[in-house]
């Protein structure tokens, strides 16, 4: 089976993958065999997963772990990065809004205006002062 789907929505970093063939193990015949098979070609260096669905969906895999820790560091970067180009708009659009002297919005209602990231970070911010409120 030939996959180029991005668990990632198609943005950010990885978006464009290459196409890669991969063999799906039906989750009713993955067998202690097909476990130790592949635990004994990491223990050697290969980094093949063994990627397991039904309907020859492919739906998990498994990895070694140092194939996961770097998963884990690349996401993290990823985010870092997000998080400083969002804070980064932030400042810069409520700088214009304090230069403009117009009455604004709230700084939650602007950042629900710079995307996914903007509203999570608005949803925390709100949900951090109702906290104080209630202490």
């Amino acid at each position: 089976m030939t996959r180029n789907d991005n668990p990632h929505g198609g943005s950010g970093p990885g978006a464009e993958l290459p196409k890669f063939s991969v063999n799906v193990v039906p989750t009713d015949q993955l067998r202690h065999e097909e476990l130790a098979t592949v635990l004994n070609l990491y223990r050697r260096g290969q980094i093949t997963p063994l990627i397991f669905g039904d309907g020859n969906k492919p739906e998990a895999a498994i990895i070694p772990f140092a194939a996961f820790v770097r998963l884990m560091k690349y996401d993290h970067a990823a985010h870092v990065h997000a998080e400083a180009d969002f804070q980064a708009e932030l400042s810069h659009r409520i700088q214009e809004s304090d230069a403009s002297g117009e009455a604004g919005m709230t700084v939650e209602e602007l950042a629900e205006s710079l995307g996914p990231l903007g509203q999570q970070w608005a949803d925390d911010h709100r949900a951090a002062q109702q906290k104080k409120r209630h202490e």
